[in-house]
């Protein structure tokens, strides 16, 4: 069998790659594809906004809508050896000795090689922020997209290195331009269009990152310190090489007894949530496993590897170790990660927690300073998958009165564009601002900062001073749940809205799969589902969950103030 590896195989799980290359494992029906996650995160519709900016340049040749992969390889070279500025949707030829494939967004021509022939860059489109502030003296280049070929240099700002998957992904392509000849000539260089903007305008751009710096902090054995900084290509080159070792075992296996082992074991990582290669991995799992328990501020594979290889596997080999035992035997194998011991201190707490059935821990014996006042408005926001604000609902509870609370909505169930998200911000924002004019004791109650981010950025990108103004008055009514519970409690399993308000009062949702991104889905199938059924179903669902967001922060309240009586 034939080894060739995606682009994403590198930066995603090696269980995945040694299960898709095992004869002895039935296939899933659906296999898993990192693009579709993307896809349902709202990737697509980024890339598709950044690519019309690409392709609205001169000299573009366009292959998006080519879907015969014969003849768009072959357009693709024709258009490289022509020397054109810029390929969108280009088909790279399979590199069968370098086991890859893969399809960029784009290749933008660059440095000429040695031998004067044109050479290219790849460029992907990533829906996240992928620049940082930097003090080093370090020049990023970047690149506008109405001018993709013409760089400019900028100080202060490099690529992030927690965006290590993207780099790991260029560096792919990379390796495949090398292996069709078509590489630009100089550093190895590769383009990341993120959502920043760092230079205004609403404009994002192409940052360029040098293949070959040296920057991401791995482990290393044979460093005094622990750990090395690595290039993406250094990196690159070794995930995938042992990647591609993993499949090579996986593929002489037949069932029999002398088959080999499998070079890796299941360790659960976020990406195991959406993978369809689940239902073989969990059997391997015990109920108990570290990685299975554990999902909140989880140990990394490295530390679960390691902890393993010291005979702790689960929740009770965990919470039963003396750490300050484990340490000076456990540090010196995952010193590239920063906090490594208070990573594990954190697990081992998490472990004796679950084993004694705590699901909320409090931190402190005072009273819980929470305000209350007669007029007490609980609030929460909905976003679709490209981040645009369609729902803010409200819990307005006046207790002055014998009425019940009542909830009250400002919604559009339609494609959102930034004028008509502004008209819903300004409705909702606008209405609050008239309450708490009149009730000027009135608090507002949310739980994160989710809230308040958007409210500020929507109010400041319409340049409306009056809305402006509006929000500023109303964020002084605003009362974080969120921070007061970090305050108080230690979770388990975290302090989100869904398990504190489950733990602590009782709180159950009436929808059976509550959560941000299903209700991303819900919202997608109330504005473009196939019949009017759907569609009405659909809003109904989103405007319930919305609702009952709302009224568990208000439960949530009640339960606090009643644990000091």
């Amino acid at each position: 069998m034939a080894i060739i590896l995606d682009p994403y195989a590198a930066r995603s799980c090696p269980v995945k790659t040694q299960n898709r290359y095992d004869p002895t494992l039935q296939t899933p029906q659906s296999q898993p594809d990192e693009a579709l996650q993307e896809l349902f995160a709202g990737g697509k519709a980024f890339e598709d906004e950044a690519l019309a900016g690409l392709a609205g340049t001169s000299d573009v040749l366009d292959l998006r809508e080519q879907t015969d992969r014969e003849v768009a390889e072959r357009w693709t070279l024709d258009a490289l050896a022509a020397g054109r500025a810029v390929v969108i949707g280009p088909q790279l030829p399979i590199d069968v000795a370098g086991h890859r494939k893969g399809q960029p967004d784009a290749l933008v021509r660059g440095q000429d090689q040695a031998d004067g022939r044109p050479g290219y860059r790849p460029v992907e489109a990533k829906r996240h922020r992928v620049l940082e502030m930097t003090s080093a003296e370090w020049l990023c280049q970047f690149s506008r997209l109405d001018a993709p070929t013409v760089d400019f240099a900028h100080s202060g700002l490099t690529l992030r290195g927690s965006r290590e998957g993207d780099l790991l992904q260029m560096a792919h392509y990379w390796r495949l331009l090398e292996a069709s000849r078509w590489a630009t000539g100089g550093a190895p260089t590769a383009g990341v269009i993120g959502t920043d903007q760092p230079f205004g305008g609403h404009q994002v751009v192409i940052s360029w990152v040098d293949l070959s710096r040296k920057f991401l902090r791995t482990f290393s054995r044979t460093s005094s310190t622990g750990w090395k900084l690595r290039s993406a290509l250094e990196r690159y080159d070794h995930e995938f090489g042992f990647r591609v070792k993993v499949a090579q075992v996986a593929s002489r296996r037949c069932g029999g007894e002398d088959d080999p082992r499998g070079m890796v074991a299941p360790i659960v990582i976020r990406e195991c949530d959406h993978c369809t290669w689940w239902e073989a991995c969990k059997p391997q799992l015990l109920d108990d496993d570290l990685s299975l328990r554990i999902s909140k501020s989880p140990l990394d594979v490295r530390e679960i590897s390691v902890l393993r290889s010291r005979g702790i596997n689960t929740l009770a080999d965990l919470a039963h170790t003396d750490v300050d035992e484990l340490l000076p035997d456990y540090l010196p194998e995952v010193a590239h990660r920063q906090g490594a011991e208070s990573r594990l201190r954190l697990a081992a707490r998490r472990a004796s927690l679950m084993l004694a059935g705590v699901e909320l821990e409090r931190l402190t014996t005072e009273p819980i300073d929470l305000p209350e006042v007669s007029l007490e408005i609980d609030f929460d926001i909905e976003t679709s998958a490209g981040d645009r604000v369609y729902l803010w609902g409200f819990l307005v509870d006046d207790r002055s009165t014998e009425s019940s609370p009542f909830y009250k909505a400002f919604s559009r169930f339609e494609k959102l564009d930034n004028h008509s998200e502004a008209e819903l911000a300004a409705e909702a924002i606008h209405w609050l601002d008239r309450v708490l004019a009149e009730r000027p004791d009135c608090l507002v109650y949310h739980y994160s900062d989710y809230e308040v981010v958007h409210l500020m950025r929507l109010s400041k990108r319409t340049g409306d001073p009056e809305l402006v103004a509006a929000a500023n008055r109303v964020r002084e009514h605003f009362v974080d749940m969120f921070t007061l519970m970090k305050g108080q409690f230690f979770g388990t399993n975290g302090l989100g809205l869904k398990v504190v308000a489950r733990s602590g009062p009782g709180f159950e949702w009436r929808d059976e799969d509550p959560g941000g991104l299903n209700s991303q889905k819900w919202f997608r199938d109330a504005v473009s589902g196939p019949d009017e059924l759907t569609r009405t179903e659909a809003t109904t669902r989103v405007l319930e969950y919305n609702e009952d967001d709302v009224r568990a922060t208000h439960q949530l309240r009640a339960w606090l103030r009643g644990l000091d009586d």
